[in-house]
């Protein structure tokens, strides 16, 4: 049986996932003044209590650079709304530098002997299930490609940005205040090969399996496509396949993955 709340704990995760993710891909130009980003950042879940209900997930991204960034990163701190913490910055003779914001907390790390900047971004805590937190505690540090928002193929962390924003704006006003709308957890989204689409539905269905009380047409899942970044929620009515391949032939795309029949 499907245990729900471990379903919507895990699709909470995975927002905070992708929010840090392009938050990072976002602040890396300006923390470095415009430094190339490096082609992969580690990724880890942090348990921040012991019975394991609350997580931070953070990335950690590295690059050869030279000393002179650091005042563009106290800068570009300011810029972010972060205040720097100033006995740090005072005892590291300017090496290291550490700000946070209501949802993150950011550090700055330049190394002298190695000739690398080193930035570590930490999300605010997420709270979660308990069998959710033992299955985030059982995921190792990774190193994953470095989020591009701008340049495709997407990764899912950034299309899961763009859907959750979508799903946001979708839900102004056809959802019921205290039954959000909510995108599903990561095991149900599905790559057709050149979109990723995401299931959603509203927070009660995802935590206590409570029908949902959606309007006729409220739409169906959202499509991210990875090349262009395009974004849009399919019709609730008609096949959902057959929306993507006639989406895929006006835009010259071979459909070649089929999506599940409803």
């Amino acid at each position: 049986m499907i245990d729900r709340q471990t379903d919507a704990s895990l699709a909470r995760a995975a927002d905070f996932e992708s929010w840090a993710a392009v938050a990072l891909a976002q602040w890396w130009p300006l923390l470095t003044g415009g430094l190339p980003p490096p082609s992969t950042t580690l990724r880890s879940w942090r348990a921040l209590d012991g019975a394991a209900l609350e997580f931070r997930v953070g990335f950690i991204a590295r690059k050869m650079a030279e000393a002179t960034l650091m005042p563009l990163a106290r800068k570009a701190f300011h810029e972010l709304g972060m205040t720097p913490d100033e006995n740090e910055w005072r005892q590291s003779r300017g090496k290291h530098l550490v700000g946070d914001t209501a949802d993150a907390l950011v550090r700055v790390r330049f190394s002298d002997t190695a000739h690398t900047v080193f930035i570590r971004l930490e999300s605010r805590p997420c709270r979660v299930s308990r069998e959710a937190g033992l299955r985030l505690l059982g995921m190792p540090d990774e190193n994953l490609p470095f989020p591009m928002p701008t340049v495709g193929p997407l990764d899912i962390r950034v299309a899961r940005n763009s859907a959750r924003h979508l799903l946001t704006q979708h839900g102004a006003s056809p959802a019921d205040p205290n039954d959000p709308f909510q995108l599903g957890p990561p095991d149900q989204v599905f790559d057709v090969g050149w979109a990723y689409i995401f299931p959603w539905s509203t927070a009660s269905w995802y935590e206590q399996g409570a029908p949902p009380r959606l309007p006729a047409e409220s739409g169906g899942p959202i499509a991210v496509v990875k090349h262009t970044g395009h974004t849009w929620m399919l019709r609730g009515i008609g096949g959902f396949d057959t929306q993507l391949a006639d989406y895929a032939r006006e835009q010259g795309i071979r459909h070649t993955i089929s999506y599940p029949a409803e």
